[in-house]
């Protein structure tokens, strides 16, 4: 007679989908309180213990997932923290056989998440030349987004869509400058464009600055 599978293993079945939804809702609830503590309290006052708190869970929970605050911070601006939007549109951008509607969403994903995280983005913006901390968060968002993107770049070149006078260094360098928030924030901040304007310029510059001019026929010899 065959042994009946163990009750390890039916245990780790059954539950492993449950404790990965607990494991995102967990890190759901510890992301919207720590916005909301560097909202309402400023990020030097938040303490990891309030906002463990505010999310129903105990600080080593906390320090276990994000590992500091200032991982935390890290994670409250970075969409791929977010299990829904604007995460949702970066599922969209990596499905896209279409480059220039990959571009479009590379824009929408750049003003939703600026919108959504001004007050944390003013912070890294405002407090990095006088804090270290703030720095090193900072620079961390950065090359995140630039190692992001290089992927995206990668696929375009692979594909023979990029710019033949563009090397994907290049390439890569420039979409991390025109989808920054210091460019987001001079535009619409500054000088008062309405978000949507900002995403359809952003994207039609993306197309213009980095794909084939002729990107029809280019598509046809690949």
């Amino acid at each position: 007679m065959t042994a009946p599978p163990t009750r390890a293993v039916a245990r780790r079945s059954y539950h492993s989908p449950a404790r990965r939804r607990q494991a995102e809702q967990t890190r759901a609830a510890i992301l919207a309180a720590a916005r909301e503590a560097f909202r309402s309290a400023g990020y030097a006052a938040a303490t990891t213990e309030t906002i463990a708190s505010a999310a129903g869970v105990s600080a080593k929970t906390v320090e276990a997932a994000f590992g500091s605050k200032r991982g935390l911070l890290a994670a409250v601006v970075d969409p791929l923290a977010s299990a829904g939007p604007p995460r949702d549109l970066i599922d969209q951008i990596r499905a896209a056989d279409d480059p220039r509607r990959r571009l479009r969403l590379v824009a929408e994903l750049s003003r939703r998440t600026y919108q959504a995280s001004l007050p944390e983005f003013e912070l890294l913006r405002d407090a990095a030349a006088v804090a270290p901390e703030i720095a090193t968060v900072a620079r961390q968002v950065g090359s995140r987004r630039h190692a992001n993107q290089a992927r995206l770049i990668s696929y375009l070149a692979d594909q023979r869509l990029l710019r033949n006078d563009l090397t994907p260094r290049e390439a890569t360098d420039i979409m991390w400058a025109l989808t920054s928030y210091d460019l987001y924030r001079a535009l619409v901040t500054e000088q008062h464009w309405p978000a949507a304007r900002y995403q359809n310029w952003l994207a039609a510059t993306l197309a213009t600055t980095l794909l084939q001019p002729d990107l029809d026929a280019a598509r046809d010899t690949t």
